[in-house]
């Protein structure tokens, strides 16, 4: 769940559909507690803590599923 919802309607338009992989300098500014995700290509399958926690998904998330919608698969 977003924790600071202005700053995820915030996310700058520059983030480019190709790389879903530029989200990451914004995760904090919207989830507490994630520091970064763990791509496999397109396909996020895990997510870290700042502490360095590894939390695999149960479901991977396919990011180009999303046809460019970043709020669309980082919402889900």
């Amino acid at each position: 769940t977003c924790t600071q919802p202005q700053h995820c309607r915030a996310l700058p338009p520059t983030l480019q559909p190709q790389d879903p992989t530029r989200v990451q300098p914004n995760l904090r500014k919207c989830f507490e507690g994630i520091n970064q995700l763990q791509f496999k290509g397109p396909v996020v399958e895990g997510m870290l803590s700042a502490e360095g926690e590894a939390v695999p998904f149960k479901t991977p998330v396919n990011t180009t599923q999303a046809k460019g919608a970043v709020e669309r698969w980082l919402l889900q």
